[in-house]
């Protein structure tokens, strides 16, 4: 029998595929865009093993290409960021260490750890979508990398408020 662990997190997987794929493709701006899947990889358990991270991350991001006819740029990037997450969770972790079994939440760490970490995660995440989309750097994608960041962070955090809402 599944835990309830694998349970929420193939729930997860499917929602925020479905929130990304028929929803926010099309309330994205001109040359803004809004992501949210990469909260499937950020609230993955700490323990999961390196490799299957990285298959799951992949296995996101090329469910959101299939929907963005974007032939991998999103399985690249996500795979990325999986890749990239043990080291991002080194580099943030709090004083007393993780917890064994703790999920990455507010209700876990805090808002204020939450809100830094998953900054990080949907920062490298814009900056690397822009960067592999348009394979430069001006002035204008530096724009449309911080427009749609604090965008994002804001439906990250009110994902967080509302399926996490124990503060």
């Amino acid at each position: 029998m599944f835990s309830n662990v694998y349970i929420v997190n193939i729930f997860r997987f499917f929602l925020l595929l479905l929130i990304q794929g028929l929803v926010l493709q099309y309330i994205g701006f001109k040359h803004i865009y809004i992501f949210i899947y990469p909260i499937f990889i950020m609230l993955l358990p700490l323990e999961i093993p390196h490799g299957l991270l990285v298959f799951l991350g992949f296995l996101m991001g090329i469910s959101v290409d299939v929907f963005y006819n974007s032939f991998g740029l999103h399985a690249s990037v996500v795979a990325l960021l999986s890749f990239s997450r043990p080291l991002i969770c080194g580099l943030l972790e709090p004083r007393g260490g993780f917890e064994v079994g703790k999920a990455l939440t507010k209700n876990s760490f805090g808002l204020r750890w939450f809100i830094r970490y998953s900054a990080v995660i949907t920062l490298l995440h814009m900056l690397f979508i822009v960067l592999f989309e348009e394979l430069s750097l001006s002035l204008f994608l530096l724009a449309r990398i911080f427009l749609g960041f604090i965008l994002s962070m804001l439906l990250v955090i009110l994902y967080q408020f509302i399926f996490n809402p124990k503060h």
